[in-house]
């Protein structure tokens, strides 16, 4: 899965990751710092909502790294 691989990226470059993910019938846009995988989710830090909050890989429509350089919070 080429989406997995992106963040899979992300977490070893301490990158940040824009996403269209599928949120039951709305399709949004996310800006995420990813921190690891559970299972089929991707746990990560969404900086919309300025939590953190797990997605499910299969609902990322598409994703590209963005930015660099590890953040803090």
């Amino acid at each position: 899965m080429v989406v997995k691989k992106v963040f899979s990226s992300a977490i070893e470059q301490g990158c940040k990751v824009k996403m269209i993910y599928q949120k039951k019938d709305q399709v949004v846009a996310r800006i995420v710092s990813p921190r690891h995988f559970k299972g089929d989710l991707v746990v990560c830090y969404d900086h919309f909502r300025r939590a953190q909050r797990n997605y499910k890989l299969a609902n990322v429509l598409a994703a590209e790294l963005v930015g660099g350089g590890n953040d803090n919070y």
